[in-house]
């Protein structure tokens, strides 16, 4: 028995042992990680800081001071939502914790949470009334709620208890500036460098006074003395870099950036803060060179990267911004700025309802970002839903109310929904805050010529002329005005000066020879027409289209023989140039000449078969007699020869979702076409009627709104988007659009459907 006895004696002994051991092995285990992330976190290491404080966490997740520290690498590598975490887990596990305290109140002063902010500055105050960083906090939430002089008030005690607090005297120097006792600030702010003559705030923070008071001279010196103190810190250096661009001193900006890289060439903000400078002097190679080595020195660090696809989009290097986007998403999914990044290439690329979903999942994050907002209204107007587009960006406009592009975006949503009053208002509230901003201008003076408002119109007119008087488009503006009021020669002189600007613009060329046919001088229309050709050499789409515009003229003079000439002229020139087949068409169709036509371009296709466009020719003039069948057939064979024929493309698919249920395939087709011309209105119009028939509403009306801001007076454009805001039960839009259609024109080809639709609109 007492063998027994003694052998579970023996037994005990070694499992007490071997647990005390167990116990000791993780402690130590624990605090190994933990001193190993403090030697990284000091050496600036915060990846693998980071990594070994998880590490003593995976070993006890109630580890306070790991958490703590955790924050604080967090806080470092600027990842704020997770430093938050880390220490709120801290005040979940000691409620009393002053240092987790202290930096969740300083995360609820920044969100602009109050309540809570107050909530723990008393706590901590209850348990220590003179700590240093809840009083400071308590100042700073009493100057928010503007008791200037209670915050005076706590600043001056907190400086009884630490002379040289520095961030208390710079704050007391800051309300003092307020008040506009300028003497006092900057004796403060000396008193601050005087009190930390090593640190390098205060200086840089007198300098931003002086800048403030526009002194200059005095500024200058204070940021090059910091510099001077500071001669292995880049951070100033960088600094006055800065003030040199803002003060218009490049030559100087560019020496200080390139010595902050001289200083710290294995750090990426210098590499940034000269890529920035030769952005903004639009010096791109070098700028993309420079981002390009600051993602490579730290692959780590998101911040490059995102600049540099924020660059690459900007220069609309779509594809690469896109590609480096991606890379950010794979190691951080859920970074704002990289998601937000993403939603923008995706509206450029078209792709709204995508960018869509990304955006509204942002909002849930960040409620009150006003770009969100902003991006979410061109998504809306992308879809076709001005209604809600609308809605958004009254948000973002809300949110910040001299967010001009929002305004823009507002007044120009107004203004394609003819609500010409409200467009103007939204104009007006950006040149309150940009007196000289041209396109506000323009919105206004167009809403305002809309609603028959000339004489304020003309105002804005002169008003963008004086803003730019080498920007064509106010000259081309006032003389359109001048022509409807048949003042000619004002007009023609306008528009002289619009060409003498640039003679590559179609409307200013449009006009000038409308001018002269309203006048009946067709010699100075044909002569105006030679000049275009002769500045134009090199651009076939222009000169098909003068080609184009000299037929209208003949036609005019009844010359219809040279009117084909000319339209056959154009079709030569630029085979992909849509209004040449159809209006030759109509000459032969006009002239009962159907046979004769066909019989010519069957005898060219003898010759060689291999030929796209009298395929083409062929098509149109079958289209025109309303033989479908035969013109499918032709439009078919163009393609067959030339894959990428848009013409063709374009022309089949409008066939195919007019007359026949092969939607998807005309789809496919008009996005052929689209690609090779996105900006071309008739394959706009071609999109929007196959997405149309496809029920697509929402793609539709944004196709047709796009044709309509390239051809405004089309008829046909808005009777098809009526059709789309009636399928989309927007009753207001598409009786609008319908009776815009209907005042361009009582007798285009759909007048009598628009009519029947509108009476239908209104008995509703």
């Amino acid at each position: 028995m007492k063998l027994f006895f003694r052998l579970i004696l023996i037994s005990l002994i070694v499992l007490a042992n071997f647990t005390f051991t167990g116990c000791s092995n993780k402690e130590e285990k624990k605090i190994s990680h933990f001193n190993k992330g403090n030697a990284y976190f000091e050496q600036g290491e915060y990846k693998k800081a980071e990594i070994e404080f998880k590490n003593a966490l995976q070993i006890d997740n109630r580890y306070i001071d790991a958490l703590l520290k955790l924050g604080d690498t967090f806080m470092k590598l600027g990842q704020a939502r997770q430093a938050f975490a880390a220490y709120s887990m801290v005040e979940k596990i000691s409620p009393d914790n002053i240092e987790a305290l202290v930096n969740i109140a300083k995360f609820y002063f920044l969100g602009r949470k109050m309540p809570e902010t107050k909530a723990r500055i008393e706590k901590i105050l209850e348990k220590n009334p003179d700590n240093t960083d809840a009083l400071f906090l308590k100042a700073q939430v009493l100057t928010r709620e503007n008791q200037i002089d209670n915050a005076q008030k706590i600043l001056i005690r907190l400086l009884e208890i630490q002379k040289d607090h520095i961030p208390s005297i710079q704050s007391l120097a800051r309300l003092k500036t307020m008040q506009k006792q300028f003497d006092e600030a900057e004796a403060l702010l000396k008193r601050a460098i005087e009190a930390a003559p090593e640190a390098t705030q205060p200086r840089i923070l007198l300098a931003a006074f002086y800048i403030a008071r526009k002194d200059m001279a005095k500024a200058e010196e204070q940021l090059a003395l910091s510099a001077e103190e500071h001669p292995d810190n880049e951070a100033h250096q960088i600094i006055l870099g800065n003030f040199y661009l803002k003060t218009g001193n490049r030559a100087k900006a560019e020496e200080s950036f390139k010595k902050a890289l001289d200083i710290s060439p294995d750090k990426v903000a210098p590499y940034m803060a000269l890529a920035g400078f030769y952005e903004q002097i639009n010096e791109d190679d070098k700028a993309l060179e420079l981002y390009r080595k600051a993602v490579g020195l730290d692959p780590e660090n998101m911040k490059p990267k995102l600049t540099l696809a924020r660059f690459q989009y900007k220069k609309r290097q779509v594809d690469d911004a896109e590609k480096m986007v991606q890379e950010i998403l794979v190691k951080r999914p859920r970074l704002p700025d990289a998601r937000m990044l993403q939603s923008e290439i995706l509206i450029f690329k078209k792709e709204f309802q995508k960018a869509l979903v990304m955006l509204i999942d942002l909002e849930k994050e960040e409620p009150n970002a006003y770009r969100i907002h902003y991006f979410k209204g061109l998504c809306h107007v992308g879809l076709g839903d001005p209604t809600q587009a609308a809605a958004c960006v009254e948000k973002a406009v809300e949110l910040k109310p001299t967010y001009t592009k929002a305004h823009l975006l507002l007044a120009d949503i107004y203004f394609h929904q003819r609500s010409f009053d409200l467009a103007a208002q939204q104009a007006s509230e950006v040149l309150k805050l940009s007196p000289d901003m041209v396109n506000a201008l323009m919105i206004r003076a167009n809403s305002l010529a809309s609603m028959g408002k000339i004489k304020e119109a003309e105002k804005d007119y002169q008003a963008m002329i004086d803003a730019q008087p080498e920007n064509p488009a106010g000259y081309y503006r006032m003389a359109q005005i001048k022509s409807a009021q048949k003042k000619i020669q004002e007009a023609e002189t306008l528009l002289e000066k619009a060409y003498s600007i640039n003679n590559k613009l179609l409307d200013v060329f449009g006009l000038r020879v409308r001018l002269s046919l309203a006048q009946k001088n067709f010699d100075r229309a044909h002569e105006i027409c030679e000049t275009q050709l002769h500045h134009n050499k090199d651009n076939k789409r222009i000169q098909a289209a003068v080609y184009n515009i000299q037929a209208t003229i003949f036609l005019a003079e009844k010359k219809a023989d040279q009117a084909v000439e000319a339209y056959q002229k154009a079709i030569e020139t630029d085979p992909e140039y849509l209004l040449s087949y159809n209006a030759l068409a109509q000459i032969f169709l006009v002239q009962k000449k159907m046979d004769q036509a066909k019989k010519q371009y069957i005898k060219v296709l003898e010759i060689n078969p291999k030929l796209a466009p009298p395929h083409m020719m062929l098509g149109t003039i079958y289209e025109a007699e309303k033989n479908y069948p035969e013109a499918e057939k032709y439009y078919r064979k163009a393609l067959s020869i030339n894959p990428e024929f848009a013409a063709a493309a374009n022309n089949l698919a409008y066939y195919l979702a007019d007359r026949t249920d092969h939607y998807d395939e005309a789809l496919t087709l008009a996005k052929k076409a689209k690609e090779h011309y996105p900006e071309d209105p008739n394959i706009m119009d071609t999109m929007g009627l196959a997405y149309y028939k496809k029920k697509l509403y929402g793609n539709a009306v944004a196709e047709f709104s796009d044709a309509l801001k390239k051809q405004p007076d089309n008829p046909i454009l808005h009777y098809h988007l009526g059709l789309a805001y009636e399928k989309k039960e927007n009753k207001a839009l598409a009786e609008k659009e319908l009776e815009t259609a209907l005042e361009l024109s009582k007798d285009f080809v759909y007048a009598q459907n628009a009519e029947q639709l509108l009476k239908e609109l209104r008995e509703k």
